[in-house]
């Protein structure tokens, strides 16, 4: 096993080099899946060296066809046998919150997930799922699946959201970017107001870069790794992403900041106005996001999703 990378480049060496010989010795008709993907940073490939302090290391999940499920326990027995090889230095921690691989059906898997056996098909089965759930399903790596059930359901959701959905989450960002960016930045601005002045660059910042994911067809990680995914993105997500830790880092608050902050928040809108118009989504002219959410609005071809008003987030709990 090679000692570079990290946790998923691990353990897809030790699985491929001594898993899988033994696994077909002890199982020859087994069609398990095999790979790492969901919770942990190293799904994500963003482990680091902060990362090793809790639940980290080499491990996998074994997911079995559902006519299988008389498997698991052999499977999961065979699972911590050969967990006992993994090298010290390499062996997975686990604190009491973590999120343990195991065997289980591919079923069991996703809708551990997403609510679900298999992709979300009705619009209230998506509506049903956080984002941050569908980016954990679909991250990581598959290290074999000879039944190819467990890949089906994952190229299902790498598809993305269906167009209206998409448009939908499209025009809440707009309208967001709109309210939060362009309009209360400079209020809260002129009356000094510190705390609210922080929440409004942080939700314009965090709607800018959910609508460039929304663009590139990729599902939002949850916070702590959204900002890093979106520097990865196609652009105009890299570029976004540069102007939005400018935001983030501004350390002032006087007249200067406010008008460098003005600025940016401009620039990120003009970029992605543009970025709208290019694709076709949006005709509208100059760079007021409430347009832009309108007329994205005006594409969907659902009426429970069009009619409703362009801010409403149907996905929005609580």
């Amino acid at each position: 096993m090679s000692r570079e990378g990290g946790a998923l480049a691990l353990s897809r060496a030790f699985f491929e080099e001594t898993v899988l010989p033994m696994l077909r010795a002890e199982f020859p008709s087994e069609r398990c899946a095999a790979g790492l993907v969901g919770n942990g940073s190293e799904c994500f490939g963003y482990d680091d060296e902060i990362s090793r302090d809790h639940d980290w290391g080499v491990d996998f999940f074994l997911w079995v066809p559902e006519e299988d499920r008389g498997m698991i326990p052999e499977l999961s027995e065979f699972k911590r046998r050969v967990l006992r090889l993994v090298p010290g230095e390499y062996a997975r921690s686990l604190s009491a919150y973590g999120a343990e691989p195991g065997v289980m059906t591919v079923g069991d898997f996703y809708k551990s997930f997403i609510g679900c056996p298999r992709a979300p098909e009705k619009l209230g089965e998506w509506l049903a799922v956080p984002e941050e759930n569908l980016a954990m399903a679909v991250n990581g790596e598959v290290f074999r699946d000879p039944a190819g059930e467990f890949s089906a359901v994952r190229r299902e959701l790498e598809r993305h959201y269906p167009d209206d959905i998409l448009l939908k989450r499209m025009s809440v960002c707009c309208m967001e970017m709109a309210q939060t960016g362009q309009y209360n930045f400079r209020r809260c601005a002129l009356r000094g107001d510190v705390p609210a002045l922080r929440e409004v660059t942080a939700r314009f910042s965090r709607a800018a870069a959910h609508l460039c994911f929304l663009l590139a067809r990729r599902y939002m990680p949850y916070y702590k790794w959204a900002f890093r995914a979106l520097a990865e993105l196609p652009e105009p997500g890299p570029s976004a992403a540069a102007l939005l830790i400018d935001i983030a880092s501004e350390p002032g608050l006087d007249g200067a900041a406010f008008a460098r902050q003005t600025e940016r928040i401009e620039a990120v809108c003009s970029m992605l106005g543009a970025e709208l118009k290019r694709r076709g989504l949006s005709g509208a002219e100059g760079d007021f996001f409430v347009a832009h959410g309108e007329a994205l609005r005006a594409r969907i071809s659902l009426a429970a999703l069009r009619d409703l008003p362009a801010q409403y987030d149907p996905f929005r709990r609580g």
